[in-house]
């Protein structure tokens, strides 16, 4: 019998570390709250997440230490509003002029749900969250990183329901909306050439509990079956490869089944 995938994996994320890591010729991740993934292509390259705003250094400097598109980014997308995903869109787009950012339809309404909450959400989650945080930001100061960077609360450039397709440098991507899952704005990335599917947290850690459908800092109930309906449409792109939101990539279509 199969271990099952989330028994020899972390149990939750941390905030981004200082060290990305390659995971072929042209993908780079930084791991953090949520991952953050540097597309890299002739034309430039696609940023996939940028971390909570206190992160997007974090994610930059591991960029510029593994790849020469760190400051070509033509394309900046989100997998959800969430708000270790969305907030340090400014940090690049200061950084990338012109940095057009691309998201599913119900971003702006998801940011706003997350506003409305974030006080609730901040008092329901403290147990799990500020002790981690504590240690987050005294491992920055160790590491010279003391003026953080703010939250953004960025708006999308272009929005799409169901699908939106884009191509750079010769390399198609397709953003698969699967709404519901994660959020009400979710999405997945497919680069068909190379069947690869970046899925955004749509998976959890993967965790054992998955899908979870109710948190406990307060976020919308997530309906099973339409968590199925989003797992079946990954499943039905057939990958080779799946670039979680949270550690590490999974390789091989029977694993992935």
């Amino acid at each position: 019998m199969r271990t099952p995938i989330y028994k020899s994996r972390p149990v939750a994320p941390c905030a981004a570390r200082f060290g990305g890591e390659r995971i072929n010729d042209f993908i780079v991740m930084s791991e953090g709250t949520s991952n953050s993934y540097l597309i890299e292509t002739a034309e430039g390259s696609v940023l996939l997440n940028t971390g909570m705003g206190f992160e997007a250094p974090v994610h930059y400097a591991n960029y510029r230490a593994l790849s020469g598109a760190s400051d070509a980014m033509v394309y900046v997308i989100t997998s959800q509003g969430h708000v270790d995903h969305v907030g340090g869109v400014q940090f690049f787009r200061d950084r990338n002029p012109g940095l057009h950012y691309i998201a599913q339809a119900g971003n702006r309404e998801h940011q706003a749900y997350d506003s409305l909450l974030q006080d609730f959400r901040a008092q329901r989650s403290a147990f799990r969250f500020q002790e981690a945080f504590q240690r987050d930001f005294a491992y920055y100061a160790e590491q010279g990183y003391t003026e953080i960077n703010p939250q953004d609360h960025p708006v999308p450039d272009t929005t799409f329901e169901d699908r939106h397709t884009l191509t750079l440098g010769g390399l198609r991507l397709e953003l698969i909306a699967v709404p519901g899952a994660e959020t009400n704005d979710s999405l997945v990335v497919w680069l068909p050439q190379h069947r690869i599917c970046l899925t955004g947290n749509l998976f959890g850690c993967p965790f054992g509990h998955f899908p979870n459908l109710s948190t406990v800092r307060g976020d919308r109930y997530r309906d099973a079956l339409i968590c199925a309906e989003a797992a079946q449409r990954v499943m039905d792109l057939e990958p080779q490869v799946i670039l979680y939101g949270h550690h590490a990539p999974i390789t091989g279509p029977e694993l992935i089944r």
